[in-house]
């Protein structure tokens, strides 16, 4: 069983796969560019060598949510074990497998580090480490107290001043220690020509450095910039799918809301045609210019009107936060969603559609969108903290957009194609 699950994996992946825990470096962390097999190599690793490993302390499996490390790894991992071999409490996050418990936990904040409070880790396998928070991550090595405790992280690149590339990975104090894994889309045997073509050509900018090259760089500047182009993502009043709107010219049509009290509500309209999200209008209202902030009840009477009465049945998309809004437009029996509102992973979602031309925006119908797609910009206080944020200037409107699109299409198309 053992070589048919390795064979297909390239040299890197083999050589950590088939190296015995008690062998490998205290911290190995493998990092580079996407589809490069680092995911899966430590979900194999997990089945081959460390069901079979006894280690002092706790295991413990983590990444950004547990929902994310259900995505990421638990799936494959439990397709190659097979359903005999583990149970898993999805709830509490206890996982047995092979016979032997693990503890699924997510560190997505600052307070993640509670969760593992008390414990003495033997085992620590990490999904996406470059998002951890510097507490959690910490606090996971300040309880590897056995000689043979082991951590094994996968992750991206992402800025260069971030706790991990700076304070971890070059730090030399870590060296003795560490072993850092560099994969690159060469790597992996297993995917084609043609995939390797279609991964590079979905990237751009920042992203194409990080996620194909597997470089550890900065972003800077315009965030859409590598990927809007004024002609090929937008169209006009006369230049839109006639048939867009008609029966049969859509798949999908919904909408999705940035509510405002202190700032611009933003709303928009979307047409998807099974190829390409289509913005095809919107509605603003600027409280400070109008010199007037409306109330929920006000706001749902808008939103109507601007909907439509043959349109009411379609989907809102609004951000888990807007309690108040969401119950008043759901006593209208308007249909109202939460937005997954994960904003790097939302940007990248939006930029791939863009660099795609997957994403076209009527910039006759949504003027204040299509002026603040070129001014959308990365905060740079923050990135020389380490940390990665846009800029809270002005973007009602592209964090609507965001909300409709981001968490709405299924991850392989917003990603990899339409």
């Amino acid at each position: 069983m053992t070589e048919i699950i390795v064979k297909p994996f390239g040299k890197k992946a083999h050589d950590f796969i088939m190296r015995r825990p008690q062998d490998d470096k205290r911290y190995t962390v493998l990092e580079g560019s996407v589809r490069s097999s680092k995911t899966m190599a430590t979900v194999v690793k997990t089945i081959v060598q460390y069901s079979n490993w006894d280690v002092p302390g706790k295991r413990f499996i983590g990444g950004v949510s547990k929902d994310s490390v259900m995505r990421n790894m638990l799936l494959d991992l439990f397709s190659i074990a097979g359903r005999d071999a583990y149970s898993y409490n999805l709830a509490t996050g206890e996982l047995f497998l092979f016979g032997r418990q693990y503890f699924v936990v997510g560190a997505r904040d600052e307070a993640a580090y509670k969760k593992i409070l008390g414990a003495t880790i033997g085992l620590f396998i990490g999904d996406e480490i470059v998002e951890f928070p510097k507490s959690f991550l910490s606090q996971v090595w300040l309880r590897m107290s056995p000689d043979q405790a082991r951590f094994v992280g996968t992750t991206n690149p992402g800025n260069p001043y971030c706790y991990l590339k700076s304070e971890v990975l070059d730090n030399p104090a870590f060296k003795p220690d560490l072993e850092d894994i560099h994969f690159e889309l060469s790597d992996n045997p297993n995917i084609s020509k043609r995939a390797k073509d279609a991964i590079i050509a979905s990237q751009v900018g920042v992203y194409a450095l990080r996620y194909v090259k597997g470089l550890w760089v900065c972003a800077e500047g315009s965030i859409y910039k590598d990927s809007w182009d004024d002609k090929l993502n937008t169209c006009t009043n006369k230049t839109e799918p006639i048939a867009l709107k008609n029966a049969g010219g859509y798949v999908e049509h919904w909408y999705a809301i940035d509510p405002g009290v202190d700032h611009p509500q933003a709303t928009y309209e979307f047409y998807d045609d099974g190829t390409t999200i289509f913005i095809t209008d919107e509605d603003v209202w600027d409280s400070k210019k109008r010199q007037h902030q409306r109330t929920d009840a006000e706001y749902g009477t808008a939103l109507e009107t601007f909907m439509g009465k043959a349109n009411l049945g379609c989907q809102v998309i609004l951000p888990p936060e807007a309690a108040s809004y969401r119950a008043e437009l759901t006593s209208r029996g308007l249909w109202v969603t939460d937005a997954d509102n994960s904003v790097k992973e939302g940007i990248h979602t939006i930029s791939s559609l863009m660099s795609r031309r997957n994403l076209v925006v009527n910039k006759d119908k949504c003027l204040r969108l299509y002026k603040s797609i070129p001014n959308y910009v990365w905060d740079e206080k923050a990135a020389r903290r380490g940390e990665e944020e846009p800029l809270k200037l002005n973007d009602d409107e592209v964090d609507a957009m965001r909300y409709g699109i981001h968490g709405h299409l299924p991850a392989w198309r917003a990603q990899g194609g339409a």
